[in-house]
């Protein structure tokens, strides 16, 4: 790990000299902490500076993991002579190295250049930063609100908007200036001579079950049944996490990430925790860090198990899913052993987990293992090579490695593309790279290849927990700082000292307090790349948390995707995706 820290150092300084030296004042300042390098730069040659960054061959970082911005005007108690920061996470797959660029944007005017033309991946999440901020980005191609109403008068993560609203009229009459409206809010019109065969309709998929499997709407324009344009509509379950971040302790607001992807809700707490570890450069002890490993490969399976039944059934085959649930279920069964709980876990802690796995914790976790893979060698001799599945999912919702690099994908849609990209491997994290598994990549970018790439990843996983399990070792399961984690309650019971501890962790004043700084923690959840970006001013609270959820990345190439293909297919490819809504709406 040291020698990945070093090499990481020196990529970094080669990209900060390289910046100084093609543009000189434009950079403000380089800031270094935590392994981690940002460049704070002025904002109006961000276009040349992005450009310069992903062509340049000693760097080329070919991906844009996220684009976010941060409301300074309240950090550490002072307003900050530029208010937003717009920051953009640089990833280089032929380096294997990250890299963060901070642009200033003055309240006055607040806009800045566009991403678009250089990551076509910046589409969405710059629409979320306009619509959180109000920050428009020059060149756009489609810059409306993405995930609040249409209609919607303010900017939610700015720091003057409360939590609870500003107790007035928060939306703009169709009237009024600045109203947003639907892209598709005429007809859709005749082309060509023949209006009777050119003629074009407008079609309404969701939002709702069974097709688009939640609350995800799809406006698609129809000639015959072939798809013309496609428009996701998201935000019907946006719930404002990350402007809960800033109001919640660093350990309430575990219970928040439960509800983001809630098929693997295990992922999102150990990758939310290890951000703020990160942070606080706190050092979780062995045993602890062997459960999360198991803990989140054994999500994996749980979420992928969801996955594949109900991908399968859009797709007409109902038996798997009997099956898949099946073994939801008994994995369920571990998760309530181990946390009391099913679904919503709230397991993990900052410095650890909230209590240790169960004495018999090795036997129903090796008791499920071996018979998981017979039971997905069933589902494999269903499906795999069944003339329908075959027919409903080769060659359907086809996008390239250049492509789905350039979308800001990853996970099993990045690897189903051919690109051999997993941060198990990549950047490992919890000792990953202490483990024998491997990476499953597909060749054509198809439906079919993205459920191989799943299969396959389910029996590596099994792999992964077989090994963690038969090495976990003994000892505490939370770090040795009173200051961080809450005594036993026997303790507090019978100690004034640690009575005293358990009222200081948990007041909002004299909690968790990381130092002032940012930090970036990236995971391979079941869905790609889950990363918590995080910006502290010292207090018990965050000033600034984000979410780089991978439902969303990956669903902003939708329409792409199906653009030419039946409305059949638009299911099909839509199930492939696995868009979890409460993880891409938050």
């Amino acid at each position: 790990m040291c020698e990945d820290q070093d090499r990481d150092t020196r990529v970094s300084n080669l990209t900060a000299r390289k910046l100084k030296a093609r543009f000189g004042e434009e950079i403000v300042e380089v800031v270094a902490s935590g392994g981690e390098c940002t460049a704070v730069c002025k904002k109006e040659r961000m276009t040349e500076i992005l450009s310069f960054l992903r062509a340049e061959p000693d760097l080329a970082y070919d991906r844009l993991t996220d684009v976010t911005a941060v409301d300074y005007s309240e950090y550490m108690n002072q307003a900050s002579p530029v208010r937003f920061n717009v920051v953009y996470h640089l990833y280089s797959h032929p380096r294997n190295h990250r890299f963060r660029v901070r642009a200033q944007v003055d309240e006055e005017g607040c806009s800045i250049a566009s991403a678009c033309p250089v990551w076509v991946g910046a589409e969405w999440p710059e629409r979320e930063a306009y619509d959180m901020f109000g920050i428009r980005f020059e060149g756009h191609p489609d810059l409306r609100r993405i995930l609040m109403p249409v209609n919607f008068k303010y900017y939610p993560l700015r720091k003057d908007y409360p939590l609870h609203g500003k107790g007035e009229r928060d939306v703009i009459a169709p009237e009024d200036p600045g109203f947003e409206g639907h892209p598709f809010s005429g007809e859709a019109g005749a082309e060509g001579d023949d209006p009777i065969s050119s003629e074009r309709m407008v079609l309404n998929l969701g939002p709702q079950h069974p097709a688009t499997h939640g609350t995800l709407r799809l406006t698609l324009e129809l000639d015959g049944e072939r798809i013309v344009r496609c428009i996701p509509d998201i935000g019907y379950l946006h719930t404002g996490f990350e402007k809960l971040g800033e109001h919640h302790t660093y350990n309430q607001w575990v219970t928040v990430t439960d509800r983001m992807n809630y098929l693997s809700p295990l992922s999102n707490n150990i990758g939310y925790a290890l951000a703020v570890e990160q942070l606080m450069e706190l050092e979780v002890p062995p045993r602890a860090t062997a459960v999360r490993v198991i803990l989140a490969e054994l999500s994996r399976l749980a979420d992928h198990m969801v996955w594949l039944g109900t991908h399968a059934l859009d797709i007409g085959a109902m038996t798997v899913f009997l099956y898949t649930f099946e073994q939801r279920e008994r994995l369920y069964n571990i998760f309530e052993a181990v946390t009391g709980a099913r679904l919503t876990t709230s397991y993990t802690r900052i410095g650890g987990l909230g209590w240790d796995v169960p004495e018999d914790f090795r036997e129903i976790v090796l008791e499920f293992t071996g018979q998981f893979p017979a039971a997905m060698d069933e589902v494999d001799r269903l499906l795999t090579r069944n003339r329908i599945w075959v027919d409903r999912t080769k060659g359907i919702g086809v996008i390239s490695a250049e492509e789905a690099i350039a979308w800001n994908m990853t996970g099993p849609m990045l690897r189903g593309s051919g690109v051999d990209y997993d941060l198990r491997k990549a950047e490992p994290y919890l000792g990953y790279e202490d483990f024998d598994f491997e990476v499953p990549v597909g060749e054509n970018g198809d439906v079919y290849d993205r459920y191989l790439v799943r299969m396959e990843e389910m029996r590596q996983s099994t792999r992964i927990i077989e090994q963690a399990v038969n090495r976990l070792p003994d000892g505490p399961v939370k770090v040795d700082d009173a200051k961080v984690i809450l005594p036993e309650k026997d303790v507090v019971y019978t100690g004034m000292e640690s009575l005293i501890h358990h009222f200081k962790v948990t007041m909002d004043a004299h909690g968790l307090t990381p130092p002032p700084g940012e930090a970036y923690v990236a995971t391979e959840s079941p869905n790609g790349e889950l990363g918590f970006y995080i910006v502290s001013d010292g207090s018990g609270y965050a000033y600034r948390l984000r979410v780089r959820p991978p439902s969303f990345m990956n669903y902003q190439a939708f329409p792409q995707m199906v653009e030419g293909q039946m409305v059949a297919d638009a299911v099909a490819t839509l199930g492939s995706v696995n868009v979890i809504a409460g993880e891409l709406d938050r």
